[in-house]
């Protein structure tokens, strides 16, 4: 059973892909079809995958809570289909419900993600805007997106797309909303690897400051025993540094890395909602509504 919605226009799906996730309740994947959306032979994907959950460590908020919580003090920053809408673009939407520490499930194994968006495409072809055409929709561009814990699986999921014969070319682009966060998993130099095998998909990292202070003993927390020496970039700040040092040594014109400021936001969790509907205007390859 499919459950619709239709607040805000067009229309949002709720299609059951069992992903195998723990702590989620409703193993739902929410699909969203802005308004005025023209259903072709192809379809454009926004794959987002959203971070730590509010509910852990043991629960996952559903996707019909996650982007439809106005009044909710975290959850009110991931209003996603709004910014969708604001696009003008033709484009829809996934957000896969993900456990409390964005695990992925089945999206992380060996043609999992094949999978599911191919249970994506099904559901637009049966219950969605695509409902009565002739053929099955296929995926003309993708967009890989993350939030947060959201970009551990980013890596996962564009390492496999990128060496996959049906999608390396339709992976237009891979944005990270302050989710580059791995200095011991080497997130700087996977990105940068990954960028200059493939060329033609655009990464966009975008990150906000931060850094503390280290006192004279490293050791030790900074106090009147020990008293801050230096500071030292925390959180995101190193590894999008270091992704920009290296983009600009191989000269890599598919990255862009991108700094949180007062005019845009200095909010974690307003990042991606700041930036998602201009990214989507920017996107050459999608079409206009």
């Amino acid at each position: 059973m499919v459950r619709r919605d239709t607040t805000p226009p067009r229309l949002s799906l709720y299609l059951p892909v069992p992903l195998g996730v723990p702590g989620v309740e409703s193993q739902s994947t929410g699909v969203f079809v802005p308004a005025d959306y023209r259903a072709g032979d192809t379809v454009d994907l926004v794959l987002f995958l959203r971070g730590y959950d509010i509910k852990r460590p043991k629960a996952a908020t559903s996707v019909d809570e996650y982007w439809n919580s106005p009044r909710h003090p975290v959850l009110k920053s991931f209003l996603f289909r709004e910014e969708v809408n604001a696009s003008g673009r033709n484009v829809i939407l996934v957000v896969p419900a993900l456990g409390p520490f964005a695990e992925v499930g089945k999206l992380k194994d060996d043609g999992g993600v094949q999978w599911f968006l191919d249970q994506i495409l099904d559901g637009l072809w049966r219950s969605g805007p695509h409902a009565g055409r002739a053929k099955r929709p296929t995926v003309r561009n993708l967009i890989l997106a993350a939030h947060s814990g959201g970009g551990v699986p980013l890596r996962r999921l564009a390492q496999v797309l990128g060496d996959d014969d049906i999608y390396k070319d339709k992976l237009k682009a891979c944005w990270g909303f302050d989710s580059i966060y791995g200095v011991k998993d080497k997130d700087a130099e996977f990105w940068s690897d990954w960028a200059k095998g493939h060329p033609g998909t655009k990464v966009a990292m975008y990150y906000l400051f931060t850094e503390k202070d280290v006192g004279k003993n490293p050791k030790l927390p900074v106090g009147p025993g020990n008293p801050a020496d230096h500071r030292v970039p925390t959180g995101t700040t190193f590894p999008a540094l270091e992704l920009e040092r290296l983009a600009k040594a191989r000269m890599l014109d598919n990255v862009a890395v991108v700094r949180g400021t007062k005019a845009t936001t200095l909010n974690h969790n307003d990042v991606p909602r700041v930036h998602l509907s201009e990214l989507l205007k920017a996107a050459p390859y999608l079409d206009a509504r």
